[in-house]
């Protein structure tokens, strides 16, 4: 490392019904080179699988029991918040429940941040196999460019967005941003964090060789289609007006035929993202209407 950290870093492992997953997460971090203070923040779990983590959490991590599902923004909002008011680390990390970490990841992290003052948001290298690189633009909306030309070992890159599996913030840029956005409740949020760090003059970036995975995340549920249609149309309004949502709409609602005549059996998830349409047309946000998309 090339900066000792005295004062140890928060955590924040935002749990949601995956008990195994998250105590093979809390054991990555725990198994880390840096001073953490960890703590997992239930999102409002059945008592079933609360009972089951809670039975095996190591003593040395906090529990935080919400009482009902907030989202990813809206949970991180409450313990963010309080790190702002009353914390005294200059770094806050943010986790999935699923992340798995290479050796030495997180002190990378920290020392890229240390090195460069002007970096608000970091996170680590996703799979370590394929470099993929996130862009943004509001028309098209955040994505990755895959196959780009390897990076060395230990590079810093500034990129548009920072991917959410593992967030480590600057105290000093999310005083300055603001917290989640909580219209967004899950798969939006991250982007759009960075998007305003990035317009208030904060660097955001992914730090190569810094390694986590998540393997067992992919997943197209049709309330993720919803989510990922609603919200990459908000934001292409807030960060690129209403022109940019209105183009991508109208090329999400041309895709829907043809998906339907190509795939027909994807006939939920183009209901699901046409409800997603409807809804940010309709000005609706925050939780999805989970029974419209079961």
């Amino acid at each position: 490392m090339l900066s000792k950290i005295d004062v140890p870093i928060p955590v924040f492992i935002l749990h949601w019904n995956r008990p195994e997953e998250c105590l093979k997460t809390l054991q990555h971090f725990l198994n880390q080179d840096l001073p953490l203070e960890i703590s997992v923040l239930d999102n409002s779990s059945s008592p079933k699988n609360i009972e089951k983590i809670k039975t095996s959490l190591p003593g040395e991590v906090n529990w935080i029991q919400l009482l009902e599902n907030k989202g990813w923004g809206g949970a991180f909002n409450i313990v963010l918040q309080q790190w702002l008011d009353d914390g005294i680390s200059d770094y806050c990390i943010i986790s999935a429940h699923d992340t798995l970490l290479e050796n030495q990841c997180l002190s990378m992290l920290i020392d890229a941040m240390e090195s460069d003052k002007s970096i608000g948001i970091i996170c680590p290298e996703y799979g370590g196999k394929s470099s993929n690189l996130p862009r943004f633009s509001p028309i098209r909306g955040p994505r990755l460019i895959n196959n780009i030309a390897p990076r060395q070992y230990g590079e810093v890159e500034y990129v548009d967005f920072a991917h959410a599996t593992l967030l480590v913030f600057r105290k000093d840029c999310l005083k300055k941003i603001g917290v989640f956005d909580k219209r967004y409740f899950a798969y939006g949020d991250e982007y759009d964090i960075s998007i305003r760090a990035k317009k208030m003059g904060w660097k955001v970036a992914i730090l190569w060789g810094a390694i986590i995975t998540n393997p067992i995340t992919a997943s197209s549920k049709p309330v993720i289609n919803y989510l990922l249609a609603r919200n990459t149309l908000l934001l292409a309004k807030v960060h690129g007006g209403f022109i940019s949502s209105w183009c991508r709409a109208i090329l999400m609602l041309c895709r829907f035929p043809l998906t339907l005549c190509q795939q027909p059996s994807e006939k939920p998830v183009v209901i699901a993202k046409f409800l997603g349409l409807k809804d940010f047309l309709l000005g609706r946000y925050g939780k999805p209407p989970i029974d419209s998309l079961s």
